[in-house]
């Protein structure tokens, strides 16, 4: 049991020091999965996860995100590189998706 503690606590060590945790869309990702676990039994998870509409509502947040706070621009600097600004809302919405259902893992984890 120690040994799954220390490693535990160095795994949110690790989130901490490289700083994936302070993105907005992980952020989003942890503090849904652990409400969602929390609040909500297995078919509503279930059902929640199925809905594509979820995804589209979070590709539509870490798009405004992309556009809005975090621009990527071509080598110029002058005009948008919107193609890298898509991929990165996409990469946004993975970030989120990983970040929902590891929350929700933890969550049962440490409430046997």
């Amino acid at each position: 049991m120690g040994a799954l503690v220390a490693k535990v606590l160095k795994g949110l060590i690790s989130l901490f020091t490289s700083g994936i945790i302070f993105n907005p869309m992980v952020l989003l990702g942890i503090g849904l999965g652990i409400f969602v676990e929390i609040n909500w039994e297995a078919e509503r998870i279930y059902a929640l996860l199925k809905n594509y509409h979820l995804y589209l509502l979070i590709w539509l947040i870490s798009g405004a995100y992309v556009f809005v706070f975090k621009r990527i621009y071509k080598d110029g600097g002058v005009d948008p590189d919107y193609a890298a600004m898509i991929f990165a809302s996409i990469t946004g919405v993975l970030k989120f998706v990983m970040a929902f259902v590891l929350a929700m893992s933890f969550i049962m984890m440490i409430s046997f």
